[in-house]
């Protein structure tokens, strides 16, 4: 039995549609399928590197912390910052 699982903001190449490419793994192969035009691409089993995003890209620490001055717009707080 494939296990199947939608790919949030994923566009199909056929069809442009967003959000309606499953990701179906089964038979020792991994397929995507999209839902609205039947469109589907087969891929190699652990063959897929995981692409770089704002959460994965940088390693902890690389960015500095910064303090945070909350501002009262119903006050008209103009203060400068400690």
């Amino acid at each position: 039995m494939a296990t199947r699982k939608f790919i949030a903001g994923a566009v199909c190449p056929e069809c442009r549609q967003m959000d309606r490419i499953v990701l179906e793994d089964g038979d020792g192969q991994r397929r995507r399928r999209c839902v609205n035009c039947g469109h589907t691409d087969t891929m190699a089993s652990g063959s897929a590197i995981e692409p770089t995003t704002r959460v994965t890209g940088r390693p902890l620490g690389e960015v500095p912390a910064a303090s945070v001055r909350i501002v009262d717009p119903r006050r008209g707080d103009t203060r400068k910052p400690d």
